[in-house]
């Protein structure tokens, strides 16, 4: 399976004793990031400890790993005549680049919708002028059920010609199980479209099926597009991870969904048996790509389908969630993820998006969350990947995943899932396979306001400030002094935190 990478050993311990401590700034409260000063004694357990082998670096985590997901509906202009994705959108822009968002792609129900036009030229071209300057790449999707090939062809030519540069791939429909029951009338469709499309673009890139986990139709289309020599350079999944947010999905009355219950929706974001949902899955694309030189990305994903829940998809939980869930995919080959994410989603019947990483707002976007477990990946998730064990209690709260970027400086980063009353500081000994360099090594902390997993946007921060709303942030990194010569560090992480430590080795 091309673009494989060997799975990062990671693992899962307890928590320690102390809790941390608060202190209000005037852009909202940081943590006390405790040192190297701090003893086993003073931390009255023994330590997690997380060993990085930085002489065995593996494959590269890609620098599109980490990708937003919006309806192709957003793409019409507003009431107002006013498009979202357009370049003069500073904030957005800007926030783009803050968060590290890589890939942007367009699709989600709307774009098969018939109450939704197809965009026009001008659409297009406000877009591919917004990611010129957001720095990003596009897949886009045009329409499947129902779809056109001249008008998915004159869609083709018009990118060729004007905005080749920015484009990934080409998706053809979304989710198109919802409305081809018949496996054959969809390859029939979905062939015709991708022909027509490279009539006028014979190198044009497609990605697929964009579908809700299924291996038999991503080995249908491996096998029936052409591939290995083909254009089908990806496939491309959906994952809503913990299912529906509503008891009644198939309610048509919006006011009479009845949303699932938040606190155990947030314990299962956290919990160590989300890790068999994410292999079930990951096995069955490895099983259906075999051995064809195919790359895989998790093109539309979140937390828990219909827009999320409210109470769990807009809170902390799903910021700890969201970057342990890219570290996992990425340390698995996936050569990306985008988050599903705007004002509303939906297709037939939209919703305010409550799984979103960040909705407008009078000054710009607020950023919520889920944005700031994104945006601590962007911080680690950069490099080489390394293998990083993790030895301690096994109760299942605390992972660990390292990189290398360029010769000699590594990226950890340690996750704490634990969390509650009962909940602890842990101490985190780094231990390395080589000799640190005499100088000082860095941390920077994702946290919350006591620790809490259901905690709102304006409870968290990132290296001690919020991201603001025109995608601005002020965060900063901390100091951890290192002994010259020694091959191990340790710094206390808070319950229900995040860290990411930076430093370089000889």
């Amino acid at each position: 399976m091309k673009h494989q990478a060997t799975p990062l050993a990671h693992g899962w311990i307890g928590s320690g004793v102390t809790r941390p401590f608060f202190k209000k700034s005037r852009q909202g409260f940081h943590g006390l990031v405790l040192f190297l000063g701090l003893t086993l004694a003073a931390a009255g357990a023994q330590p997690v400890v997380v060993a990085v082998e930085t002489k065995n670096p593996g494959a590269e985590i890609s620098p599109e790993a980490l990708g937003l997901s919006y309806e192709t509906s957003l793409m019409l202009p507003d009431t107002h005549g006013v498009r979202y994705f357009r370049p003069d959108n500073r904030p957005l822009v800007r926030l783009f680049r803050t968060l590290g968002i890589r890939s942007l792609r367009l699709g989600g129900n709307s774009v098969d919708a018939a109450r939704f036009p197809v965009p026009s030229q001008a659409d297009i071209r406000s877009l591919f002028q917004f990611a010129d300057a957001a720095g990003v790449k596009v897949i886009y999707t045009v329409r499947l059920e129902n779809g056109d090939p001249h008008s998915a062809a004159d869609i083709a030519q018009f990118i060729r010609r004007h905005h080749a540069a920015a484009l990934d791939c080409f998706a053809i429909g979304n989710e198109p199980k919802g409305y081809y029951k018949d496996t054959n009338i969809y390859l029939a469709k979905w062939t015709a479209i991708r022909d027509a499309m490279r009539g006028v673009w014979p190198g044009a890139r497609f990605c697929g099926p964009d579908d809700n986990p299924s291996p038999e139709w991503c080995r249908m289309l491996v096998r029936n597009s052409g591939a290995p020599a083909g254009p089908l350079v990806q496939i491309t999944q959906h994952s809503y991870s913990f299912g529906c947010s509503y008891k009644n999905p198939g309610e048509k009355e919006v006011t009479k969904l009845v949303p699932v219950e938040a606190a155990a929706a947030r314990e299962k974001m956290l919990s160590p048996k989300a890790y068999d949902i994410y292999q079930k899955i990951y096995d069955g694309i490895a099983t259906s790509i075999g051995d064809a030189p195919i790359s895989f990305r998790m093109s539309e994903v979140n937390s828990y389908w219909f827009s999320g829940l409210e109470g769990a998809s807009d809170r902390y939980a799903s910021a700890l969630w969201a970057v342990d869930y890219l570290h996992w995919w990425t340390s698995h080959g996936s050569a990306g993820l985008n988050f599903h994410t705007g004002d509303r989603t939906g297709g037939a019947i939209t919703l305010p998006c409550r799984y979103a990483a960040f909705v407008s707002s009078p000054k710009g976007y607020e950023v919520r969350p889920l944005g700031y477990g994104l945006k601590l990946f962007s911080l680690g998730g950069q490099g080489r990947m390394l293998p990083a064990t993790v030895s301690g209690a096994t109760n299942g709260n605390v992972a660990a995943y390292a990189s290398l970027s360029g010769k000699k400086t590594v990226y950890v980063t340690v996750i704490n899932k634990a969390h509650g009353g009962a909940a602890a500081d842990t101490e985190v000994e780094i231990k390395w396979d080589e000799v640190l360099k005499g100088e000082n090594a860095q941390v920077i902390e994702l946290l919350a306001r006591d620790n809490d997993i259901a905690a709102g946007f304006s409870e968290v921060t990132l290296g001690g400030a919020p991201i603001l709303e025109d995608g601005s942030w002020g965060g900063k990194w901390a100091f951890l002094p290192l002994v010259p010569g020694a091959e191990r560090l340790r710094f206390h992480l808070p319950p229900a935190a995040a860290a990411v430590v930076r430093v370089r080795i000889q």
